[in-house]
């Protein structure tokens, strides 16, 4: 994104003519100064010595001018204030101060100098740059004070990015914030802190970072930026967006702070429509900030501690318990009976529903050092450990039995996780024209999903008498789930200025390791129909999947992969134009490590191997983009280029954890199964020898996760034009009006489909109905799944941005955007496992990608932010900070039931307890009417008062407008949200002179504390459908039945989410 700004009036003998911020682009963890020197003639000052000196640490960076009379300062600290100072020859010296750079930003710094030399140099104060947020291209920058006024309980970098007009926040289960930038899947973005990657890059969570909430404190950040398309080579490792934070730093100065903040039940909302919500929970958070000098001018500490303690009730609770949400059909006497029987006969303890969810914590580190070794070299060290923890309570997840209603504390289990990163920087100008950044760093991620319960015992699911569904022990996922990953990073970057043109070459490498263990289902899974068979140890369902050996680490994939870039860039600077051209090209080329098993059952049923990998794929990146301003009040800017990077890793693990030879299953749904009360002697598992010697004899024939012979590395087309007007209205001086479109094309985005499908017949409505049964190599039996990651060139997307900016001089300030996206894919990888992401993704033929609106599409998006400062008390502010969201809701699709008895199979797919996802991706067919040619008379059992409620919900909903056809992928959308926060903040006198103390009010969601029937978000299932009924073809036609209540097909409300809630914090600072 470009920047400019306009000077008003004239400074005598020498005049600073013009300031504006063009971009760095690769500058990702720094700023730059840059400008030309020319006497008052325009003629160029040649030979000039220039001085950048960072006021507060006085580092200082030295250039002279070359013939074209440019200089340039580079590697910088981000912030200020700034004093350039430019001497020599006989003009007079000229002082600018209190200059301001931002990240991943150039100042660019014209400066007109008088010939008539006196004693005293003329000092002039530089203009302020206009906020980063007001210039709402395809970047966003927002300053430390920007920062301080963002309202978010959670304290969250989501809630500052937000303010993007290209980025836009959807709600996950549980109240998980996710964020896409430009339309894209929040995991396709990429986060780095310091120059370094610290996004979820295994793709594990779905806000997108590897922590479970932000992966640094807010109080730690200096700065941050929000990029869609920066066309700078060095930018890459995303389809999405980048978020760019750097830290803060220590000065000549001590400076510090400490915080504490506090929110719970007793201030948030307790009623949502007309429903009460009782919930009980608190949540605070302190911490402290220190920095200084180590010795003065050369070496300089900085250090931040921040605590997050979280106490919650009950969440989901048998009738009775008092929990938000009581499971229906499961009594407090039913979790009497159970955990007795557990106890006395399996000495197993399913752990009781008392004391709410246990507590969680989140602790964040972060030291840095900053070296002035020399006048021209600077490095900085860092050093970042986040550890946190969430609780998620489950339900079973099994393959065995009917869904359960409620599952006991031992099915629930604690996500947690541990990023340790050493960060090293070095910045070195060796000629005033020539300078180099060199980085290296070192990252660990420890993945934790542990059981409540322990992951030693099997998964229960038990019918209970009053018709509900309970389950205990680890949830199917958990069994065996273990992630520990390693990240190495090497840069060096150059920079060389030659007259106009600023030359940039860089190598970079990136070296993951990961060591992966993912063994759904190795405990085993047991269904008990009544209290008396899980008494008598007698199961009606078995299921057991394992590696062959019944050793779950057996399993274990350990695998890896580097990433080598090379890229060059050449930035043109044409000052008589006012234009400022970048052109460039990145490579990047790949390794893989570890092994995948070759599956020759696989080989002779396709054709192929099962072990293809990404070694040796490569990408090729050209960039291209301009900066001109026409006029002193417009700048147009623009850029072309591809990126690539940011998929998940997972995706690629799959097949090494998924090669059909190490790990087979064994089930059993005849019931009568018997379930040892002890664990077997020789594995320690509750599955009786019979089964487990049935798995060990057996010929591994299981199921496949692969890449296709065709697959390459996803990348995007970004392309963008933007222009930016500043103008006044008589005594209303500086609006600041931008409008920017951004285009975006997929290519080679990855989808899924199933190897062993093959078209057999079609549906009634011409749709193909598949095979996914038949052995090509073994007539009469059934193949094994064999899902595949293939690559696609369709999706696209289009999005426009409006924004109107304006600084008042009573202490109020404007930032307001609509952004309108229209933005098409075939479903972009909900889920870590290939499974779900090929059952889970409504389409019209489910072997054939289908395109339509995307899941991240937010149509209609309208952001306000207001800021008001006064002093009712002198020096002493008074700060009210609003951002408001008008948006309109996700997209979804309407279905065709998945129907968990397993009956219907109408599109064909893998009918068995294992896969219960055959109709839940397809999309619905939508009769016209009775008298439909393709609708059975037989539908609803026949019954006319069914299929008139069922006609009359088609006519009441999106469906109508699909009558006679299929319904299109993301048909509809949940309703529109308006969501309004707010942060409070008041300055107090601290206890010694130059120090200060706030008080803080952070209200979430104002709307819904105002009225309870404002500030509803509602969503749809992380699936983004909603079924509508089942059905099965009879005679040519589609018999339906099964059709969806009215409370079951509306959009699910958010409810955390939904209601208003108010954080208080006090800080001092000095």
């Amino acid at each position: 994104m470009l920047k400019w700004n306009i000077i008003k009036g004239g400074v005598a003998l020498a005049a600073l003519s013009t300031a504006m911020a063009v971009p760095a682009y690769a500058q990702v963890t720094t700023s730059a100064i840059r400008g030309t020197v020319s006497d008052d003639t325009g003629a160029p000052i040649s030979g000039a010595n220039v001085v950048v000196t960072h006021t507060p640490s006085g580092t200082t960076s030295t250039a002279v001018t070359n013939d074209s009379g440019t200089f340039s300062a580079r590697g910088l600290r981000v912030g200020g204030p700034y004093t350039v100072e430019v001497a020599g020859g006989d003009f007079q010296p000229v002082t600018i101060t209190d200059i301001y750079v931002q990240l991943d930003q150039t100042y660019a710094l014209p400066v007109t100098v008088s010939g008539q030399r006196t004693l005293d140099a003329i000092v002039v104060t530089a203009p302020q740059m206009v906020s980063a947020y007001m210039d709402t291209g395809v970047s966003t920058s927002l300053s430390l004070e920007e920062l301080q006024a963002v309202a978010s309980i959670n304290r969250d970098i989501t809630d500052a990015a937000e303010l993007d007009p290209f980025a836009s926040v959807n709600i996950q289960s549980g109240g998980a914030k996710e964020l896409s930038i430009s339309g894209a899947n929040s995991r396709f973005n990429s986060i780095t802190i310091d120059g370094v990657k610290l996004n979820d890059r295994f793709g594990l969570n779905a806000n997108g970072y590897p922590t479970q909430r932000s992966p640094i404190s807010f109080d730690a950040i200096e700065s941050l930026q929000i990029e869609s398309a920066p066309y700078d080579t060095e930018f890459n490792g995303f389809t999405g967006g980048t978020i760019n934070a750097v830290t803060k730093s220590g000065t000549n100065e001590f400076h510090g702070s400490a915080y504490y903040y506090e929110t719970s039940d007793n201030w948030a909302g307790k009623r949502l429509g007309d429903r009460d919500i009782n919930r009980d929970f608190e949540n605070n958070t302190w911490g402290a900030t220190l920095g200084g000098p180590i010795l003065k001018d050369r070496l300089f500490f900085f250090a931040a501690y921040d605590k997050y303690e979280e106490a919650a009730s009950l969440n989901r609770g048998p009738l009775g318990s008092g929990a938000l949400n009581e499971a229906t059909g499961v009594t407090t006497q039913d979790i009497a009976d159970i955990t007795n029987i557990m106890t006395s006969t399996y000495g197993f303890d399913p752990l009781a529903f008392t004391g709410g969810v246990p507590p969680v914590e989140d602790e964040k580190i972060l030291a840095s050092l900053d070296w002035n070794i020399t006048n021209t070299q600077r490095a900085k060290f860092t050093y970042i450990l986040t550890e946190g923890a969430q609780i998620l309570e489950q339900s079973g997840n099994a393959f065995v039995g009917p869904s359960a209603d409620l599952g006991f504390p031992s099915d629930w289990y604690e996500n947690s996780e541990r990023v340790e990163s050493f960060i090293g920087h070095l910045f070195s100008d060796w000629t005033p024209n020539f300078s180099t950044e060199l980085k290296i760093a070192k990252t660990t991620q420890a993945t934790g999903q542990d059981s409540l319960g322990g992951a030693e015992f099997p998964l229960f699911v038990i019918d209970t008498p009053n018709g509900g569904t309970i389950a205990l022990g680890p949830d199917t996922f958990r069994h065996g789930n273990e992630l520990d990953q390693e990240f190495m990073q090497y840069k060096l970057a150059a920079t060389y200025v030659l007259g106009d043109h600023t030359f940039k070459a860089g190598i970079e490498r990136e070296e993951v390791d990961v060591d992966n263990l993912f063994a759904l289902g190795s405990e085993g899974m047991y269904y008990f129909s009544s209290f008396a068979n899980l008494q008598a140890g007698i199961a009606d369902e078995f299921y057991y999947e394992n590696a062959v050996t019944n050793n779950e680490d057996d399993r274990r994939a350990i695998w890896g992969f580097n990433v080598n870039s090379l890229y060059l860039q050449d930035s043109w600077d044409i000052d008589s134009a006012n234009l400022t051209l970048m052109g460039g090209l990145r490579y990047d080329w790949y390794e893989a490590e570890g092994t995948i098993r070759e599956n020759q059952n696989f080989i002779d049923r396709y054709g192929y191997s099962n072990t293809g990998d990404i070694d040796g794929l490569d990408v090729i990146m050209p960039r291209f983009a301009f900066n001109w301003d026409p006029t002193s009040n417009i700048t147009v800017r623009g850029g072309l280029g591809r990126f690539s990077g940011g998929s998940p890793g997972v995706w690629i693990s799959n097949s090494y954890s998924n090669d059909g030879i190490i790990a087979d299953s064994v089930s059993d749904y005849g019931g009568n199964v018997p379930v040892p009360f002890t664990p077997d002697a020789a594995t320690g598992q509750y599955v009786d020898a019979v089964y487990l010697n049935q798995l060990a004899s057996g010929s591994p024939d299981g199921s496949v996760n692969a890449l296709s012979p065709d697959f390459e590395i996803p990348t995007t087309w970004k392309a963008n034009v933007g222009v930016a007007y500043n103008v006044d209205f008589g005594s209303s001086e500086d609006w600041t009006f931008s409008a920017d479109v951004l285009y975006n094309k997929l290519e080679n985005a990855p989808f899924w489909y199933r190897e062993d499908c093959a078209p057999a017949s079609a549906a009634p409505d011409g749709r193909v109905i598949y095979d996914c049964e038949s052995d090509p190599i073994n007539p009469g039996s059934d193949a094994p799944e064999a899902i595949i990651v293939g690559s696609t060139d369709k999706g696209e997307s289009m999005i426009y941005a409006l924004s109107v900016d304006k600084e008042f001089d009573n202490g109020i300030s404007l930032r307001s955007s609509y952004t309108y996206q229209d933005i098409e894919d075939i479903g972009m990888g909900t889920s870590s496992t290939a499974t779900s992401n090929y059952s889970d993704n409504p389409r019209y033929d489910l072997q054939v990608p289908t395109v339509g609106s995307s899941n991240f599409e937010v149509e209609h998006q309208f952001k306000l932010r207001l800021d008001w400062e006064k002093e009712f008390v002198q020096g002493f502010p008074t700060k009210v900070s609003l951002f408001g969201t008008r948006r309109s809701g996700q997209p979804y699709s309407y279905t065709f039931n998945e129907n968990n008895a397993c009956v219907f199979d109408v599109f064909g797919g893998r009918c068995d307890r294992e896969s219960r996802v055959d109709d839940a991706g397809h999309l619905f067919y939508v009769p016209s009417g009775p008298n439909d040619p393709l609708f059975s008379a037989g539908s609803f059992g026949g019954d006319a008062a069914q299929q008139a409620a069922f006609f009359d919900y088609i006519d009441n909903s999106e469906l109508s407008q699909y009558k006679g056809g299929i319904a299109d992928r993301n048909g509809d959308n949940s309703r529109w949200s308006t969501i309004i926060d707010m942060r409070f903040q008041q300055q107090f006198p601290g206890v010694l002179k130059g120090h200060r103390s706030f008080f803080f009010v952070d209200i979430e969601n104002l709307g819904n504390l105002i009225n309870d029937d404002w500030g509803h978000i509602t969503r749809t299932r992380y699936e983004y459908e909603r079924a509508v009924a089942s059905a099965q073809i009879v005679n040519g036609q589609f018999e339906y039945s099964d059709l969806r209540s009215d409370s079951s097909i509306k959009n699910l409300e958010t409810l955390t989410n939904s209601l208003w809630q108010i954080q208080l914090g006090i800080k001092y600072e000095f």
